[in-house]
């Protein structure tokens, strides 16, 4: 038990080393070691951020396949794009799946028996690690209302969020969803049911 839990704290470290360089990444040197300065910043992956501190179950050990991840904005790139023989796979129970799911997804008990082919690119909505090589959803459900359904942003954002935003509302609006430009972001998310009731 003890082990255990050392080994989550551990794990957990790690992941906070992971966000901390992702944040503040070591300045660019050249061959003699001086540090280079650039004209502009390179842009940072925020989602990559918020899955390392808000999706524990990246700490869980694969004992085969490679887990890999998806925003909610890619995969409505996919989606409209109609990426061959892409599938969407819920693992999650059937009545979380009747109150929302996504385009295209189908629900299985377990990904063993969605019956799959070697040529399919697997995105899993949730569910566990598996012994094939998948993407998973990074945020699940909540990620697509958020960014896909429900992409909002404030008038004074920096000039890369506001690049995201117009990235996320092109799919949004695609699929129905309400793009906003607010003074101040809203303390409460929109429901799932709320996204049902206009029609997607």
């Amino acid at each position: 038990m003890i082990r255990r839990a050392l080994a989550i704290a551990a794990a957990t470290l790690g992941v906070l080393a992971l966000i901390a360089s992702i944040r503040h990444p070591e300045p660019p040197q050249d061959g003699e070691g001086t540090q280079v300065t650039r004209s502009r910043p390179e842009p940072r992956d925020v989602n990559a951020v918020s899955a390392a501190a808000a999706n524990l179950e990246i700490l869980q050990p694969r004992s085969a396949g490679l887990r890999m991840t998806i925003s909610a904005v890619e995969l409505a790139e996919w989606i409209r794009d109609r990426k061959p023989n892409l599938r969407i796979i819920d693992l999650r129970s059937e009545a979380a799946f009747d109150e929302y799911h996504l385009p295209r997804a189908e629900r299985f008990d377990s990904l063993a028996s969605a019956q799959l082919k070697p040529d399919e690119t697997i995105v899993l909505v949730s569910g566990a690690a598996t012994n094939r090589d998948v993407y998973v959803l990074r945020g699940g459900v909540r990620a697509w209302i958020d960014e896909v359904m429900n992409p909002t942003i404030t008038a004074d954002a920096p000039p890369d969020a506001r690049a995201a935003y117009e990235r996320a509302s092109i799919v949004s609006r695609y699929f129905g969803g309400v793009p906003r430009i607010v003074d101040n972001l809203p303390a409460t998310r929109v429901n799932a049911a709320a996204v049902r009731r206009r029609g997607c």
